[in-house]
């Protein structure tokens, strides 16, 4: 169902009061039935493709549709980005986790999006593989039975990959160096991922990510191989996660450090194993979305005179611009205004969301036919402003289940140690030598202490753990 271009967006009292109530429904585990995926954001075609595989396949509809959203964002790259105004573009870049129990089918709907892109890159390799070989046969020849045969000595060829499942932080940096069009990180288990993170560099690999999500430019220096740098970096992540894992994204400061309201989260309620349907799939549904990714993957990237991506830019069209102007002042209230950080952490990363999901609807629409690339257009904003909708209040419901986190489980793994080690009462004295001890700055020391939900002001200089 299209929107009326003037629609009147909800009231800054009505956005808190929903908020409130989504919070007090998921703390008491009661279901929200009014959170379902908008399947009318996408275009007719798509729409078909979400209703065959769920009826065949048994895909939730959740699942299915979040997919096609991340598959679009890896198959779209740095082609195009959008201008939200002089010296800010956003690119098509998500991460997305979908949530549910086992059994309740979150793997295979991400795995039917994605297989487009894995066939590109089966033929890609395999055109790699004739490369490599005409690389090996010219490097067997001297000089002299080069010259003679005609051959110029070829630069050794590199496999452009766009899709990797399990890596190293150097490997994905190497094989983004190759492909610098972008490439999409898709993990069955994101709580592994999340694990992993400080297991080749304490602590960096947190980094990487944040910066990444931002667009910041990748730069690793490596003491056997020549350095990476990447200006422009297009990094999509994609995967799932069981409901009774979530506290593990809350560990470690990742509550605190924006880490959480970088992920668009898929937490339907009312998903349940269900039985095998007896309705086949017709294989136009697979050629149909085989076609749209194609026509995403076929966008070409144009290159700058440092080989460094330059994505085609669209902006926004004059009535877009004033709906999502509006929806933007209207989520500045409310971040500004709430008494809960989370819902202001949650709305203040919406707005990025917003923007990218507006490139990416525009760009699906393309691909099936609905838009000639003129700009984001009035339907691609009003419909990205709805996905903005359901992802806020999923995220309500995340941050809800992992609140009830043991304070000291949040903390990073250094601030822990130091945590565990004091005594139970102290004075600021005594603290500092242990902090110094394990390796913690005064000041930083001072700063830790200020934490409320874990230290007890007694008096001055004196204080006591809250957590014993």
């Amino acid at each position: 169902m299209d929107l009326d271009p003037h629609f009147n967006l909800i009231s800054l009292e009505d956005i808190q009061s929903e908020a409130d109530q989504l919070l007090a429904k998921a703390s008491a585990g009661e279901p929200d039935e009014s959170n379902r995926f908008p399947v009318d954001v996408f275009p007719q075609q798509i729409r078909q493709i979400v209703k065959a595989t769920n009826e065949s396949l048994d895909f939730p509809i959740d699942f299915i549709g979040a997919s096609i959203l991340y598959a679009a964002s890896v198959s779209i790259g740095n082609s195009f980005h959008v201008e939200v105004k002089t010296g800010w573009q956003e690119s098509a870049v998500l991460y997305l986790a979908i949530v549910g129990r086992t059994g309740t089918n979150k793997s295979h709907p991400l795995s039917f999006a994605i297989q487009p892109i894995i066939e590109h890159d089966k033929h890609s390799y395999q055109f790699y593989l004739k490369q490599l070989r005409e690389y090996d046969e010219a490097s067997k020849l001297s000089d002299t039975e080069r010259k003679q045969q005609g051959i110029d000595m070829p630069l050794k060829p590199a496999w452009e990959k766009i899709l990797l499942m399990d890596y190293t932080p150097e490997a994905l940096a190497e094989v983004h160096n190759y492909n610098k069009r972008g490439i999409g990180v898709c993990v069955d288990e994101l709580a592994g991922w999340i694990k992993n993170f400080n297991k080749y560099n304490k602590g960096s690999e947190m980094e990487f990510w944040l910066s990444a999500w931002s667009r910041k430019p990748i730069t690793i220096d490596r003491k056997t191989a020549e350095p990476i740098f990447i200006p422009l970096p297009f990094i999509s992540v994609a995967g799932t996660i069981q409901t009774g894992l979530l506290k593990e994204l809350g560990k470690e400061n990742r509550t605190e450090n924006g880490f959480l309201e970088r992920i668009l989260f898929v937490i339907p309620d009312n998903v349940r194993k269900p039985y095998w349907s007896e309705s086949e799939l017709n294989p136009n549904i697979i050629i149909s979305w085989q076609s749209i990714v194609t026509n995403l993957l076929g966008l070409k990237v144009q290159f700058d005179e440092t080989h460094n991506p330059k994505p085609r830019v669209l902006i926004f069209t004059k009535e877009a611009k004033k709906i999502l102007w509006k929806w933007q002042n209207d989520n500045a209230d409310l971040c500004n205004n709430s008494q809960s950080d989370a819902i202001s952490g949650i709305c203040s990363k919406l707005e990025v969301h917003a923007v990218r999901l507006s490139l990416i609807l525009e760009l699906l629409s393309w691909a099936c036919g609905e838009s000639n690339l003129n700009g984001i257009s009035v339907n691609s904003v009003q419909k990205a402003l709805q996905l903005a909708e359901y992802f806020k209040r999923s995220a309500i419901k995340v941050y809800s289940n992992i609140s009830s986190l043991n304070p000291i489980d949040k903390l990073p793994a250094d601030k822990q140690n130091l945590y565990k080690t004091l005594p139970n009462s102290f004075t600021t004295e005594a603290g500092i030598k242990i902090a110094n001890s394990v390796g913690m700055p005064e000041r930083s020391f001072k700063r830790f202490l200020t934490e409320q939900e874990l230290f007890i002001r007694i008096t001055v200089g004196k204080y006591e753990k809250r957590v014993k």
